[in-house]
């Protein structure tokens, strides 16, 4: 029977995994920096001591330093999180025997925005931000590690994840929606800048297929369609009944200009499809359903 380890699990994505391990009758523990379950540091913690005690048939490793910004700011902690804090966890699994270790992954950041899109898991790889950085050496750990140990592995490289803004607080979605909400002038950094939406309930699906069915490579999860920054504030601009115009501006250093992820491979491989489209999921998420606030 499975038994798994959410690494990261308090945070976002971690809370709609866990409610649907829940749901499938799987037994899970949840560990983080953060409140919400067995607090370990993934860097500077002993990580054997909970993996000897649950002995995990499979681990999710969600734990990361995820700020794209703060990767620039603090490039050294960015490393220690995310490289560092994975091989420590791939270790760690070794040891107590645990060969299935889900590593998600972030196809926004790794592939090279100035290539044809949608990106494939083959197309080129060209981080532009030391997190996009980190977390494609990361991955190869992932790959490299549990080759040599003999374990299986997946790497959900996943595009921009979204659901319910009050609980995400974070991302551009849950900004526009908050400087709406208060009547303030939104702020765009790139207003042609755009981005590839998977909402997080289809995420937390796909990790749960992962799960069960190792894949030993890397796949997309994404809803493979393309939005603008601006087409996404009028969308929810839309959805709030605001006509308050924002303010644009240049795109942030470090940012990736264009993100569309072909997802084909993890329908032939999980079996696995965005349920959720944009509209509908950005009506669930501001808690609209279509009606204005």
């Amino acid at each position: 029977m499975e038994k798994v380890l959410l690494v990261g699990g308090a945070g976002f994505i971690g809370k709609a995994v866990a409610a649907k391990l829940t749901k499938l009758g799987i037994d899970f523990e949840v560990v983080d920096i953060r409140p919400g379950g067995t607090k370990i540091d993934i860097v500077k913690d002993d990580l054997e001591e909970i993996f000897q005690k649950f002995k995990p048939t499979a681990v999710v490793h969600l734990a990361a330093q995820i700020d794209v910004r703060e990767s620039f700011v603090n490039p050294v902690h960015d490393l220690e999180v995310n490289i560092l804090g994975t091989v420590r966890l791939l270790e760690a699994a070794n040891k107590a025997q645990c060969r299935n270790f889900v590593y998600i992954a972030s196809g926004g950041a790794i592939y090279d925005s100035d290539g044809i899109l949608p990106h494939s898991e083959t197309a080129n790889q060209l981080p532009v931000s030391p997190y996009g950085v980190s977390k494609s050496a990361a991955e190869e750990y992932v790959r490299v590690l549990s080759t040599k140990y003999g374990s299986h592995w997946s790497s959900l490289a996943l595009s921009n994840c979204y659901g319910p803004v009050r609980e995400h607080g974070r991302g551009v979605i849950y900004q526009f929606w908050r400087a709406i909400s208060q009547k303030k002038i939104a702020k765009i950094y790139g207003p042609e800048v755009t981005r590839d939406f998977v909402h997080v309930d289809d995420v937390a699906d796909a990790i749960c297929l992962a799960i069960q069915k190792p894949l030993n490579r890397r796949v997309n999860i994404s809803s493979n369609t393309e939005i603008s920054l601006m087409d996404l504030y009028k969308m929810i601009a839309a959805e709030l009944g605001s006509s308050l115009a924002p303010e644009t501006y240049g795109a942030n250093a470090g940012e990736v200009l264009r993100s569309k992820l072909d997802n084909s491979l993890a329908s032939k491989l999980l079996g696995w499809a965005p349920r959720i489209d944009l509209e509908a999921g950005i009506k669930a998420a501001l808690g609209t359903n279509g009606t204005h606030q």
